[in-house]
């Protein structure tokens, strides 16, 4: 294992020189279902942790250049047009995701670990604050709260 900096990485990743990485990697639904670059090689973009390079530019080029991705990979792009598509939250959504999350599974594209949880702390005198029901990264915590509208009571 070796610690390098962000810029080292994203040189190295990009120019598909890594066998090993580790990396948060996760969005909240809101995202998945406007975003499907999760879901298609080389699965995120620049600034996250992507996979398959070479997958991403077999795709890119219609087979001109790269290697040629395994069928889950195409069932998986295929599932997420299908995913946004469909109703959030409706049978066929959580079929459609279901089979998703056990396509990422099998494959072992992702290998997934337990996330710990980030409690959010607030003191009684802030007003105008909500409960959460996310947060992420993708949100800088506390965006869909609306920070700005809080205020302390004395």
């Amino acid at each position: 294992m070796k610690e390098v900096t962000t810029d080292e990485f994203r040189s190295a990743m990009s120019s598909n020189q890594l066998d090993v990485m580790i990396y948060a990697k996760g969005q909240p639904l809101a995202v998945i279902l406007g975003v499907s670059e999760l879901f298609q090689p080389p699965y995120d973009n620049y600034f996250n942790l992507r996979a398959g390079m070479l997958w991403g530019e077999y795709i890119d080029t219609d087979g001109a250049s790269g290697v040629k991705p395994p069928e889950y990979a195409y069932e998986l792009m295929a599932d997420i047009n299908l995913f946004q598509a469909a109703i959030a939250g409706s049978d066929e959504s959580n079929e459609i995701g279901a089979r998703m999350v056990q396509n990422i599974v099998d494959s072992m594209l992702f290998i997934g670990t337990v996330k710990a949880v980030a409690p959010i702390y607030h003191n009684n005198d802030l007003k105008n604050f909500t409960e959460f029901k996310t947060q992420s990264y993708a949100y800088y915590r506390t965006y869909p709260y609306r920070a700005s509208q809080w205020w302390l009571d004395e």
